[in-house]
């Protein structure tokens, strides 16, 4: 039960610093583009930067955001399938659900890790950044591990919780 905790405060500490990020990349995506805009429409030049960041932001919002709405719950799929079962029978298909996404999650952060680290991949650059390609990349294995990260602690969670439940006599 102790470990259960431990993980479950690191998973918050870490969707916190989610969030944040989350929160400063969505401001600097509105900030930059809206720069754009109006250098645009009243300089007609604008920052060659400019686009490319606002794309690698975009990237690393969805992959990483995905992984936080994973944790917070906001998959609708699930809930759909899970809000009609009651008992074992939803026990039983979270366990299942939760072991599919570690197995997928696993097996896309294992494929997007060696391929953001090919020396092809470390060799490349952006062209209005000059940013290395891996950096831009990594965000799509970050995301996945982190939800097979958060898969992991709702499966403790729940057999903390039915440990709990039959300690104190429930079914």
């Amino acid at each position: 039960m102790k470990f259960v905790n431990f993980y479950s405060k690191i998973m918050e500490i870490l969707f916190k610093l989610i969030r944040l990020f989350l929160a400063v990349a969505l401001v600097l995506m509105v900030a930059i583009t809206s720069l754009e805009v109006i250098r645009r429409y009243l300089f007609g030049a604008s920052f060659v930067w400019a686009e490319e960041l606002v794309k690698f932001l975009l990237v690393a919002v969805t992959f990483i955001g995905g992984a936080a709405a994973f944790r917070a719950g906001g998959m609708a799929f699930l809930d759909l399938i899970t809000c009609r079962l009651r008992g074992k029978a939803e026990k039983a298909v979270k366990l299942i659900n939760n072991v599919i996404i570690i197995g997928f999650c696993s097996f896309l952060s294992s494929q997007g890790f060696t391929y953001t680290f090919l020396p092809m991949v470390a060799a490349m650059k952006s062209p209005g950044l000059k940013l290395n390609m891996s950096v831009v990349y990594i965000t799509i294995p970050l995301g996945f591990t982190l939800i097979a990260l958060f898969a992991v602690e709702q499966i403790l969670r729940q057999f903390a919780e039915g440990r709990t439940t039959e300690l104190k006599g429930g079914n």
